[in-house]
């Protein structure tokens, strides 16, 4: 796996998103570096649970989105959460080492997911204010 080199692709037209899916990126990015250059497991542990605390804290805005615009879908946001969360308790407890298999999962969730369901969701965004614009 290799670090996520931000595209304007994974843009779905939502700045406060956008700029949310550049963070999550940014410590995916950091996570892998971090075991790639093989830093201690506390060290490690740390990034893990930036990522974790980030990843609610941006599910939290789009579900608030969600609500605000009135978008009639729901993310799979629980099982990434889940997932990372599980990844927390066995690396705090030395069962696990990062290994290039969860990296690339957390790599490709997340590009598939900002891909799939956010792109959509910010279509439904443009499509919604183009719509309040011309009544």
């Amino acid at each position: 796996m290799t670090n996520i080199g931000w595209n304007n692709i994974y843009n779905i037209g939502c700045k406060i998103i956008d700029d949310q899916h550049k963070k999550l990126i940014s410590i995916i990015n950091e996570l892998y570096e971090s075991q790639h250059r093989g830093m201690l497991q506390a060290s490690i542990l740390g990034i893990l649970d930036k990522l974790a605390d980030y990843t609610v804290y941006h599910f939290s805005s789009e579900k608030k989105l969600f609500s605000q615009y009135g978008y009639p879908k729901t993310a799979e946001h629980d099982y990434f959460v889940d997932k990372v969360k599980e990844l927390q308790m066995e690396l705090s407890r030395g069962s696990i080492v990062l290994s290039l298999k969860t990296m690339d999962f957390l790599k490709d969730w997340t590009i598939t997911h900002i891909l799939g369901s956010d792109k959509e969701f910010g279509e439904f965004i443009k499509q919604h204010q183009l719509t309040t614009y011309h009544l």
